[in-house]
């Protein structure tokens, strides 16, 4: 937020008004004498009202002559031709505005002289540390809301609901490492009845991951194939060509029939499904071979197939869950996750279950911070 320094108020219209438009209005104190109100501030533009102020042109040459508001421009509202008008160093610094205007157009005025200001700033190696402020607040304004339109579009990559069906329970836990990251899911029911899951991880953080997710999620609904096999291999076809060198998609996809309960699995280049038989407590590797998306642009992928029992569950995961490390650098794995399941009871909900495998994950790391963002899919059938 652009902070202007305003002197001369005699109403609240104009100040009212840029405070709207997003500006921070400051002003000095009638009881403190000025260079401590300047010293105490940071602006990025400094408003007079010269039709109130006694010396519209002494305090001009006031802000000039003080090292913190030296190179912050001017803009003075006048009556009269100015002295700053008459001389080419300071008319470069201070713009008068002389009425009849409006509101609107003064406010214009100043938006583009904050602009230029700005501009003019990335290039001026003798930057003021006001102008410096100024910048990283522009940029970091920029920037947040790159950040928020990013997110934006990454949370568009997930479902708004999960499919339901009275027969399976299905939970999630989204966790990006960053702003945003380059994790997502999906989940769907298909035109023949049965439910759809995909997991994928985009190599690096950040905004290009999610972008390169945005991507991927393009690529799997205009690839519309049913099976994860022939799903993966057209999202390839589609993204190897596109996809910047060095970076990849490694991906799981699920199609499960609530009738039968036969799980069908593929996967490029992702960390294999788990599925725990309830009965027997024994916790089964779903693998599947086939590189990661956006590696060959002909690669072809293998199918996995098995059968959820009731009480059975399926958990699909990314590397961030299995590559992350405690304090003495050991990592969580596949065979303490395959753990934390079996430590689930029956009688749990789909939730539930997740959320005793995430405490044996949390567990586990004690104060070790992730480094990766952790996506998680359990489906549970119920009948």
């Amino acid at each position: 937020m652009d902070s202007i320094f305003f002197v001369g108020r005699d109403n609240d219209t104009l100040p009212t008004f840029l405070n709207r438009l997003g500006y921070s209005i400051v002003e000095p104190s009638r009881e403190a004498p000025l260079s401590e109100a300047i010293s105490r501030s940071t602006m990025d533009l400094i408003l007079i009202d010269g039709r109130v102020v006694d010396d519209a042109n002494g305090l001009c040459a006031f802000f000039r002559a003080q090292q913190n508001t030296r190179a912050v421009p001017i803009v003075c509202i006048s009556d009269e031709v100015m002295d700053v008008e008459k001389n080419d160093d300071l008319s470069r610094a201070v713009e008068v505005v002389h009425p009849p205007f409006s509101v609107g157009a003064l406010a214009s005025r100043i938006a583009l002289t904050l602009r230029l200001r700005k501009i003019a700033g990335t290039d001026d190696k003798k930057s003021s540390l006001a102008e410096i402020n100024a910048s990283l607040r522009d940029h970091n304004t920029r920037f947040k809301k790159e950040l928020d339109e990013a997110r934006a579009i990454q949370q568009s990559l997930l479902p708004r609901e999960l499919p339901r069906d009275p027969r399976i329970e299905l939970a999630v836990s989204y966790q990006p490492l960053d702003e945003v990251g380059g994790d997502w899911y999906f989940a769907n029911k298909t035109p023949s009845g049965r439910v759809s899951l995909q997991i994928a991880d985009v190599s690096g953080h950040g905004l290009s991951a999610a972008f390169i997710g945005s991507m991927a999620k393009l690529a799997m609904t205009a690839a519309a194939k049913e099976s994860p096999d022939e799903l993966l291999e057209e999202m390839n076809r589609l993204l190897a060509p596109q996809i910047p060198q060095g970076r990849f998609v490694t991906m799981g996809s699920c199609l499960y029939d609530p009738m039968t309960g036969q799980v069908v699995w593929s996967r490029a280049g992702h960390p294999p499904a788990l599925l725990l038989r309830r009965e027997t407590h024994e916790v089964a590797k779903l693998l599947g071979e086939g590189f990661a998306v956006g590696f060959f642009e002909d690669s072809t992928y293998t199918v996995c197939q098995d059968t959820l029992e009731v009480g059975d569950a399926l958990i699909m995961f990314t590397d961030g869950m299995t590559e992350a490390q405690d304090l003495s650098g050991e990592a969580f794995g596949l065979e303490r996750l395959a753990t934390a399941l079996r430590s689930t009871s029956a009688d749990q909900s789909s939730a539930d279950m997740l959320r005793t495998v995430l405490d044996s994950f949390d567990t586990f790391r004690g104060e070790r911070l992730i480094r990766d963002d952790v996506t998680v899919v359990l489906l549970k059938r119920c009948a």
